[in-house]
């Protein structure tokens, strides 16, 4: 496969795993209380994203085995964290009596998505152990260069993509009160959906029945 073909592939996946432009729909939702920070989550998100696949595809897999980290364990812990997180929004984000008491009930004041953005928003939820294997497979790829070349630019390109679907998305979408709910719901069942397969993903990769 020539160097072309394997960039042109590796773009597709990319943009498919990392999903720039429906994911603009959750960031959407997480920065209703902050509009004007979009432009600052996003160019966080795009570092956290870029940096994270950058260093996947020219060190993943050498990074990992000398740290000590499986990837199958990094995917269970951010699927339990995107898993937690779906939960949140699927039952309007608040919390259970048994963890607040009397507090739980109280009237909550603006949450900012100031502690979300690079984790779990950026890390799993787009650039999750999925998209970091793809990324390292890719880069395994080819001969010589060609497979990192070819992961580095794949990367590039979704990376660019990240405001086009986040801010033109987010700023554009105008919603009534009962239509940010029902998404926020559908939402959070999608995250969980998520969350639940990087979780099983990582127990098979594990312990190796994929």
């Amino acid at each position: 496969m020539s160097t072309v073909e394997l960039t042109v592939q590796a773009t597709i996946s990319m943009i498919l795993l990392v999903d720039p432009f429906i994911r603009g729909i959750f960031f959407r939702l997480l920065t209703e209380n902050e509009p004007e920070r979009r432009r600052e989550y996003v160019g966080r998100i795009m570092v956290t994203v870029a940096v994270t696949l950058g260093v996947a595809a020219l060190v993943g897999k050498e990074l990992l085995d000398l740290v000590g980290i499986d990837l199958g364990a990094f995917g269970f812990a951010g699927g339990l964290v995107l898993t937690l997180m779906g939960f949140e929004m699927l039952f309007g984000g608040e919390p259970p009596r048994a963890q607040g008491g009397a507090r739980a009930h109280e009237e909550p004041g603006p949450k900012s998505a100031e502690d979300s953005i690079v984790v779990p928003y950026a890390i799993p939820f787009m650039a999750g152990p999925g998209t970091i294997t793809a990324v390292i497979t890719i880069a395994s790829a080819g001969s010589g260069w060609s497979g990192p070349i070819a992961a580095l630019i794949a990367v590039g390109i979704t990376v660019a993509l990240i405001p086009v679907g986040h801010l033109l998305l987010a700023n554009r979408l105008n919603l009534s009160p009962q239509s940010t709910a029902i998404l926020t719901r559908f939402g959070g069942l999608f995250v969980v959906t998520i969350g639940i397969q990087l979780v099983l993903g990582g127990i098979k990769t594990y312990f190796g029945t994929e």
